[in-house]
């Protein structure tokens, strides 16, 4: 198969493209190479090449530009029988269609594939960089294995490594010899358990009852131990909760000996205890505050005497600052004022400079001379202004006299061309001509009268050869239709019938052949114990006993010499018979069973036979049929022929009969093409007659076109030569128009220029000055406004100054009357100064008075503070004293010291009594004073020991009837009357079906990978050769001599790929670069492509941008290997580097380069 045409109709980024392949020339390599831009659609063209062959999946992602129901592709196929045309639509079904748009079987295409899909055509024959970067992990997985990577590389499956091991690991992981571990030993493990589970669950009805007694007597043991042990604790309890007391009796009773000596004292209001440190406290802080405070009173009051104010110069404080600012002015200005003089001296030297450009320099007011913002403004628009009008002015005269000769030239080409201004418009027969042109021109009858002719002849060639399949029957297509054939149905009962008969009779046919084996071989056996033992069979011995029984009787009644001697000798030889059968009691029971089934060996063998004749009949019956209606379709066919045979016949017709379909249908498109032509004829002749124009007779479609496309063009130059003329009119009008403009707006110039000088000075003369003048004198203007405005400034700024200094002179004169301060010197601000110091001094006098009263004012307050709190002390100590009769504080801290004893000796008292009522469980004191005084320590003591030795052993039994009871409970509980048994028995089940699924599936997988690494043998002994030579000429082509080649080196189970450097030695796969690999990959897979088109037809091969990571020289010897390659087959390389189109030219010159749109 090799693809011709490759027709982007509507699919993806495409709309009406196609890439033409063309035909293969002879001797020279079948070798394209698409070019385009990234996103300029490669993928999109080998996606389409696929979905053309296999169809359009049913989620497309190439439909963002074409909706599905709109997508569509075709093609230009070549086939060993001739070329097709194909189309392929987005549809579930029917989408394949053939040049006539009808729907065709997918199997018309995909009869040259040999069975190959889609996934397989893009494993086998094609290639990207993603393929290619996985063929190189690939040979790092097989670790050189040459079966393998032979296989891989002509399969294309780069990645049947990984999937061999991933397979023998699965099938490890679920056994593996000698291993510990694994799915199979974790599921056995699992049975044991459940299977002693159950075990330990499943129970009888009798055990079960036997369990439950013995659960209820444990328990009734049980509860009278416990009850017993409760009694004993019980009772021990009693005796350690009085011998408990009895200290607690004593200590109580020591307390109320130690408190009674404190009854009498007073008690003491609550918080005395915590408040005496308080006092006691304040009581030495208060006495050494007030000693303080009182010293500190007298050193106020002596400073404050000493302290003397200057009322007067405080009153100043006020002016102080404002005399501060004062001076600061007046420095600056003793400073500034010998500058600013100088700077007015400047500004009056630039004001005459700027007078003497403006040739004024007796100008007695400069600033009369600066000009207003709207006279200015003006002035220098319309200067601005000027150059524009005189440059309109020259290019409207300038086009005046451009668009007076143009319009000459379009007069003189008019004149020339036979035309005149005059009728301008066409007339009505010229419009209809054009209309009938512009109708036909895209008429596509020639092209369907081509393609209809050639596809006519194809469908005629395809037809012969599809009839010559038929032989030996000969006949013409019509009668090929009116054949009478069986129904499918039908010949699929035949096949099925017949497969079913000829089965029976050779089954039967061998069983006969078994049966009769099997009846020889006993009749054999019986006949040679016979023979070797010398046994009489069962019927002789009874005939020989018959004939005894007879003598015997004969003997009876005659009672003679003769009889007896007879009966004597049948006797004997009765006798001897049986003494040998009785001595061969084992070959005889052999021989009788030899016997028996041999009988029923005869009887089979009789059956077998006639079930063996029946379907020879049944089987010649069928065929009898079958021969019978083969006579009925054609009497040239065999009669004897099979079912599956005439199923191929019958195909064969089929397809024969879709091209009688295809020929009559490209017949019809043939003469409606010619219909269609002569249509479009009659129709040009009679506009070109209505259009005064004289035709040819006999003039086909073609020579009429061009005869009115002559017509109308001719018209449409005239018309156009006549549409320039008034053009060139129009346009001379205009720029005549355009000069009259210029010319008024020059002078609306001249008046304005006038008016504006008129109202400043410069018109003071009567005549405006120039524009050259009055750009100077602006210029000259603008130099003079900051002069003026920098004198006037300088001159108010010295004025200001000298008013600055005056009044600080005059207020520092003031200040030192009011001070009484003689000035010393002439310098005023040496006296402000002075003046400054004595205002200062003053306040500062004030602050220290101010300072020192408020000291004063805060210690007489703090004296009265505390008075206030002595007072309040004085009166809590005279409380206390009162209340203990004592003197001092120190006396109230004994008396409740001792008050504190006393009420820590009650608690005692009253926590005794509240353990001993407590511990003997009583009601008052003097009840358990009583109990307690009756008891008998010693007694207690010995009870004690008896009972707690008594309770120890009870304690120790219950513990023991507890045990017993909960293991009697557990069994019982364990047991249940649930279905936890049914549920255990469901998971062994469960688990001996996962061990039977994977045991087969462990199986599939051994047998798998054993099948596959046998077929890899296999393959590799086959293809070794052949492929390995062209492998290893192709690697070393690729690396440019880096590696003399490839080679095999036998191993412990498989042979092992080594790459030859042309340096000597040798390297591994896992020992080459990765870039080594990818080379490698590719000169395997061309081996395997070669390999391939020796035993089939050839399939395109495409490969999509693999020379990404190559350098220029590698990428040189890649595609030599292409253009190898295209000598046997067609080679389609797509890319997005120009530079490869140059690489490709190079090594193949008649290589076809295919540019995408965009390019």
């Amino acid at each position: 198969m090799r693809l011709k045409r490759l027709d982007l109709t509507r699919y993806g980024k495409f709309t009406d493209h196609a890439i033409d392949f063309g035909e293969r020339v002879a001797g020279v390599p079948d070798l394209h190479v698409v070019y385009g831009p990234n996103e300029a659609g490669k993928s999109t063209t080998l996606a389409a090449f696929l979905d053309l062959i296999f169809g359009i999946g049913g989620q497309s992602p190439y439909n963002f530009l074409h909706p599905y129901p709109t997508m569509r592709i075709g093609g230009l196929l070549d086939f060993a029988d001739g070329p097709r045309v194909f189309a392929r639509l987005k549809r579930p079904q029917n989408s394949l269609l053939d040049g006539n748009d009808q729907a065709i079987p997918e199997a018309v295409i995909r009869a040259d594939l040999g069975g190959i899909d889609r996934d397989a055509y893009r494993t086998m024959f094609s290639l990207d960089d993603e393929t290619l970067e996985k063929g190189g992990e690939s040979i790092l997985a097989s670790k050189g294995d040459l079966g393998e990577l032979l296989f891989s590389a002509g399969a294309g499956l780069a990645d049947l490594s990984r999937n061999l091991g991933n397979l023998r690991g699965e099938a490890d992981k679920f056994y593996k010899y000698r291993a510990r571990g694994g799915t199979l030993a974790d599921l056995k493990a699992r049975l044991a358990a459940l299977k002693a589970e159950k075990e330990k669950f499943d129970t009888l009805a009798s055990d079960y009852a036997r369990l439950v007694a013995t659960r209820d007597r444990a328990a009734a043991q049980y509860e009278d131990a416990i009850a017993e042990r409760t009694r004993l604790q019980g009772r021990i309890d009693a005796i350690l909760r009085s011998l408990n007391a009895l200290p607690r009796l004593a200590a109580l009773r020591s307390t109320r000996e130690r408190l009674a000596p404190l009854a009498a004292l007073p008690d003491a209001p609550a918080g005395w205890a915590q408040e005496l440190p308080s006092l006691q406290k304040q009581e030495i802080e208060l006495g050494i505050k007030l000693k303080t405070v009182a010293d500190e009173l007298a050193r106020l009051g002596a400073e404050i005497d000493a302290v003397g104010i200057d009322e007067a110069a405080l009153r100043l404080h006020d002016d102080l600052e404002w005399l501060d600012g004062l001076r600061a002015r007046y420095a600056t200005a003793e400073i500034d004022l010998p500058e600013r003089r100088m700077q007015v001296r400047a500004a009056d030297l630039a004001i005459s400079a700027i007078l003497a450009r403006l040739e004024r320099p007796d100008e007695a007011d400069p600033r009369r001379l600066v000009l207003g913002a709207s006279v200015v403004g003006r002035l220098r628009e319309l200067m601005e202004a000027r150059a524009g009008l005189d440059a309109a002015r020259a290019a409207a005269v300038t086009e005046h006299a451009d668009a007076g000769r143009r319009l000459t030239d379009a007069t003189d080409t008019l004149a020339a061309s036979g035309g005149t201004e005059a009728g301008a418009t066409p007339d009505k027969a010229m419009a209809a001509l054009a209309a009938t042109v512009a109708a036909l021109r895209g008429s596509d009858h020639a092209a369907r009268q081509k393609r209809a002719a050639r596809n006519r002849d194809a469908e005629q060639a395809r037809l012969a050869d599809r009839l010559r399949t038929l032989a030996p029957w000969q006949g013409e297509a019509d009668a090929l239709l009116a054949l009478r054939c069986p129904e499918p149905a039908t010949l699929q009962a035949w096949k099925s019938a017949l497969e079913t008969r000829q089965a029976a009779v050779a089954r039967h046919a061998a069983e006969v052949e078994r049966l009769t084996s099997e009846a020889g071989r006993l009749r054999a056996e019986r006949d040679a114990i016979a023979d070797t033992t010398g046994l009489v069979g069962d019927q002789e011995a009874a005939a020989l006993r018959a004939d005894r029984e007879r003598a015997w009787a004969a003997h009876r009644r005659d009672l003679a010499a003769a009889s007896a001697d007879a009966f004597e000798a049948v006797l004997r030889q009765d006798d001897i018979v049986a003494a040998g059968r009785l001595g061969h009691m084992a070959d005889l029971a052999s021989l009788h069973q030899r016997g028996q089934a041999l009988a029923v060996a005869e009887a089979a063998l009789h059956r077998a036979k006639g079930l063996f004749a029946e379907a020879a009949q049944g089987l010649q019956a069928l065929r009898d049929e079958i021969a019978k209606s083969v006579r009925g379709i054609a009497t040239a066919l065999d009669p004897e022929t099979n079912p599956a045979d005439l199923d191929g016949w019958l195909t064969r017709r089929t397809t024969a009969l879709a091209a009688r379909e295809a020929l009559i249908a490209a017949e019809t498109e043939l003469r409606d093409a010619l219909s269609d032509e002569g249509d479009a004829v009659e129709r040009l002749a009679a506009a070109l007659a209505g259009a005064g124009l004289a035709v040819a007779p006999g003039a086909g479609f073609s020579a009429l076109l061009a005869t009115a496309q002559d017509a109308l063009d001719r018209e449409a130059e005239v018309r156009g030569l006549r549409q320039a003329v008034a053009e060139r009119a129009r346009d001379l009008a205009d720029r005549r128009r355009a000069v009259a403009q210029a010319e008024a707006r020059d002078a609306d110039w001249a008046a304005a220029w006038a008016e504006t000088c008129a109202r400043c000075w410069l018109g003071e003369t009567g005549t405006a000055p120039d524009l050259a003048t009055v750009r100077e004198i602006l210029a000259a203007i603008e130099d003079l406004t900051p002069a003026v405005d920098r004198k006037a400034s300088l001159t108010d700024r010295i004025e200001k100054m000298t008013k600055d200094q005056e009044a600080f002179r005059e207020h520092v004169a003031a200040l030192a009357d009011l001070v009484r301060i003689e000035a010393c010197t002439p310098d005023p601000v040496d006296h402000a100064r002075r003046i400054a110091e004595r205002i200062r001094e003053a306040r500062a006098e004030r602050d220290r008075h101010a300072v020192a009263s408020e000291a004063a004012e805060a210690a007489r307050a703090r004296k009265a503070a505390l008075d206030e709190t002595l007072a309040i002390h004085a009166g809590r100590k005279a409380a206390m004293t009162a209340h203990f009769g004592v003197a001092t504080l120190d006396d109230v801290g004994a008396r409740l010291a001792e008050v504190a004893r006393r009420d820590e000796l009650r608690t005692q008292a009253e926590t005794a009594e509240r353990e001993i009522l407590d511990g003997l469980r009583l009601s008052t004191i003097a009840e358990a004073e009583r109990v307690l005084d009756d008891a008998d320590r010693p007694a207690l003591d010995a009870e004690f020991a008896e009972l707690k030795a008594r309770f120890d052993d009870q304690d120790r039994l219950c513990q023991e009837l507890f045990a017993q009871r909960s293991d009697a409970v557990g069994k019982v509980e364990a047991i249940g009357g649930d279905d936890t048994v049914a549920e255990i028995e469901g998971k062994r089940r469960t688990t001996l079906l996962e061990i039977e699924d994977g045991a087969l599936r462990y199986l599939h997988l051994r047998a798998g990978t054993a099948a596959t690494e046998h077929g890899l043998r296999a393959y590799r002994e086959h293809h070794r050769s052949a492929m390995m030579t062209r492998a290893s000429d192709a690697f070393r082509t690729i690396s440019r001599g880096a590696y003399a080649g490839l080679a095999a080196q036998p191993g412990k189970d498989a042979e092992t790929l080594i790459a030859l450097p042309a340096g000597g030695g040798s390297k591994q796969a896992s020992e080459l670069s990765k870039g080594t690999r990818f080379q490698l990959y590719l000169a395997l897979r061309v081996a395997g492509y070669d390999e391939f088109v020796r035993a089939r037809a050839p399939l395109p091969f495409i490969a999509d941008d693999i020379m990404e990571t190559f350098d220029d020289f590698r990428a040189e010897e890649a595609f030599r290997l292409l253009a190898e390659m295209a000598g046997v087959g067609q080679v389609v390389y797509l890319t997005h580097h120009r530079h490869l189109c140059d690489v490709a030219r190079k090594i193949s010159p008649n290589v076809r380069i295919h540019e995408l749109p965009g390019v």
